[in-house]
């Protein structure tokens, strides 16, 4: 797993001896609560020190606290949020703090597990051990995995600390579900995981790109928008630019400004202190519309409406050294190429847009511009990574939802790599290209469709790890749980046989999985798992096959398939199923030629859902599965 980037930090260096004790206890601290005369969080950032780096803050003899930087800039603005962690480790445990001078913030190479080493656990609250450390920087090759198996052995559940360890969370198959679950919140909230599933309709318009309707000024338009893939592509590949690109480039600030319209028109004033509202216009222009705001603020027009065309724009933005932030209307008109009052009021706004530096907060569209330009992108300074989770990934045809992302998908040819590809997009012919630090999970039930019925070239991408039925899983996580050793026991020796059955009678794919039954805490809690879950999945195996389904739950049968014991549906001792023999004659009230005399089954009333029968019952009945002399 991938280490992240530790600085061992003196606390000396951060705040006077009667505040260090104070600020090390803080569950989260910010630029204002560190005294400004304390130049270290400057210091750090010029040494390299970036978010989601980790702070090990100790007092010369004992580490008292770990934290993750969350914001950290050259201005001296340090943020951070303490990680919990187990009893203090002495620096004497672990050789690269012993070695740091306290004068001076040093950079090292520590996993979590080296700063806890040798450390008892305390006996009080904190001693289960949080998700701990994140960096942002795994150094290893882009992931593409498929976890595959039958239902219920727990590959949506993996998926969440597998998604973690790829964006750099240490430990995170350790850690306790609860705190896995609110950093996988946390992650999807930001950005950094996009799950989706895939269905037999899913197809690469959804996935990487297509036709979109959109209405405008009453009339349907088509435009070509991003699909899941290719946003959260974008966005990663946003972390492979620096941030020196021109802020006046004009094509960026339009796109930028159009969009922002696009999606909210914007009132502003003329020079005059006229109202007018900017509205995103067809074919790319800007809409100024002459109005008045009434006094709950809403635009009513009243005017007419002037265009500012991309292309007079453009070479008016070309003079910005002319006319400077401020121009005036007399200004603008010589070098106008259309409506001067209109021309001044979008100058203005792409004045304020270059200004505000949107470029940082909007990936998307750095991104997209540099594809556009062919601007190379460099990963080598720690990006933040993503992960895409794709759900069944099997369900939907995948070497149709894939496209040419088969190919860019190989992380050789990922960006920046030596075997960089980019290819041209078919519906937007954009150049388009997929970034190292984005990761690709998927699930796969088996009990769907085989691995092998895959398409070959899309197999070659992705690191295939098999997710079976564990009975030692299962045996853990109901001990956790506190169930009765009996029980335990139980549980264990029907779900082994049960599915040792399934592969005698079928295959080691259309087994039953261990997650199944983490929830069984009674006999009655197992006699619901059967009734909900198990048995309406065997009759899916089995197509309707009952005789099947008989011999999977060890229920006794002939060689023409008839039950060797029909037994009464009231004193069907030990027997999940139920079966009738159907009389020709008293059926059909005649004799046929073509049909003869028919056993139906059922499944006994007590296993249907919502179903109930006594302890003593159910017991025998699971003894029985489980492979227990019949009485």
């Amino acid at each position: 797993m991938n280490t992240p980037r530790f600085w061992s930090v003196p606390l000396k260096d951060i705040a006077p001896a009667e505040q260090q004790a104070q600020i090390a206890a803080k569950d989260e601290v910010g630029a204002n609560d560190l005294p400004p005369s304390f130049n270290v969080p400057s210091r750090l950032y010029q040494e390299g020190i970036r978010t989601g780096h980790v702070l090990a803050l100790h007092d010369g003899v004992t580490v008292t606290a770990l934290a993750r930087v969350l914001a950290l800039d050259s201005a001296g603005s340090l943020h951070w949020r303490r990680l919990p962690m187990l009893e203090a480790p002495e620096l004497s445990a672990t050789p690269e703090l012993r070695e740091v001078t306290a004068t001076e913030a040093q950079q090292f190479k520590l996993g979590i597990d080296a700063v806890l080493r040798d450390v008892p656990a305390s006996s009080g609250p904190t001693a289960a051990p949080a998700v701990p450390a994140k960096s942002d920087t795994p150094t290893g090759p882009a992931s593409n995995i498929i976890l595959y198996g039958p239902p219920g052995t727990g590959k949506t559940h993996s998926v969440r600390r597998r998604a973690l360890e790829l964006i750099g969370d240490l430990n995170a198959s350790k850690a306790p579900l609860s705190d896995v679950n609110a950093e996988w919140d946390r992650l999807r909230r930001e950005g950094q995981i996009v799950f989706c599933t895939f269905h037999q309709a899913f197809a690469y318009e959804e996935f990487v790109e297509g036709l979109r309707a959109r209405a405008e000024e009453g009339e349907v338009h088509y435009e070509v928008a991003p699909g899941i893939f290719k946003r959260l592509a974008l966005t990663a590949a946003a972390e492979g630019l620096s941030g020196d690109e021109d802020e006046g480039d004009f094509e960026y600030l339009w796109e930028t400004l159009v969009d922002g319209l696009r999606a909210e028109p914007r009132i502003v004033e003329s020079s005059k202190k006229k109202k007018y509202q900017l509205e995103a216009a067809r074919r790319g222009g800007v809409l100024v519309r002459g109005g008045i705001v009434d006094d709950e603020e809403v635009f009513e027009p009243n005017g007419k409406s002037l265009i500012a065309n991309q292309n007079s724009m453009r070479a008016l933005w070309e003079k910005r050294a002319q006319l400077g932030e401020s121009p005036k209307t007399t200004d603008i008109g010589p070098l106008a190429k259309g409506h001067v009052t209109a021309m001044w009021m979008v100058y203005r706004e792409l004045i304020k847009l270059q200004k505000s530096n949107t470029r940082s907060a909007d990936p998307v569209a750095r991104a997209h511009r540099a594809f556009a330009s062919g601007r190379s992108f460099n990963f080598a300074a720690g990006p933040r990574h993503f992960v895409l989770i794709i759900d069944e990934i099997n369900r939907a045809n995948i070497a149709r939802v894939f496209g040419e992302l088969i190919t860019l998908l190989e992380p050789d040819k990922r960006l920046g790599n030596s075997n960089e590809l980019r290819v041209q997009l078919p519906s937007s012919k954009e150049c388009f290209g997929v970034p190292p630090n984005l990761h690709v999970v998927g699930t796969m039930n088996t009990a769907d469709r085989s691995i092998a019925l895959m398409d070959v070239a899309l197999r070659r991408q992705f690191t295939f790890e098999e997710m079976m039925p564990d009975a030692e899983a299962l045996d853990d996580a109901l001990a956790e749980a506190n169930v009765d050793a009996a029980l335990r026991t139980l549980v264990r020796n029907v779900f082994t046989k049960l599915n040792e059955r399934l592969r005698y009678l079928y295959d080691r794919e259309h087994q039953i999985g261990h997650a199944y039954f983490f929830g069984v805490r009674s006999l009655d809690g197992l006699r619901a798992v059967f009734a909900d879950r198990i048995l309406p999945l065997l009759q899916e195996y089995f197509y309707g096959q009952w005789d099947k389904v008989a011999l999977a739950l060890g229920y006794p049968i002939k060689a023409d398939g008839t039950p060797k014991e029909v037994r009464s549906t009231e004193h069907a001792s030990g027997t999940f199923l139920t079966t009738q023999k159907l009389d020709e004659k008293t059926v059909l009230g005649f004799d046929h030629d073509e049909y003869v005399d028919q056993v139906a089954w059922d499944v006994h009333p007590a296993f249907r859902p919502r179903g109930k029968e006594k302890d003593g019952w159910l017991k025998q009945a699971f003894d029985e599965l489980a492979g227990a002399k019949r009485t």
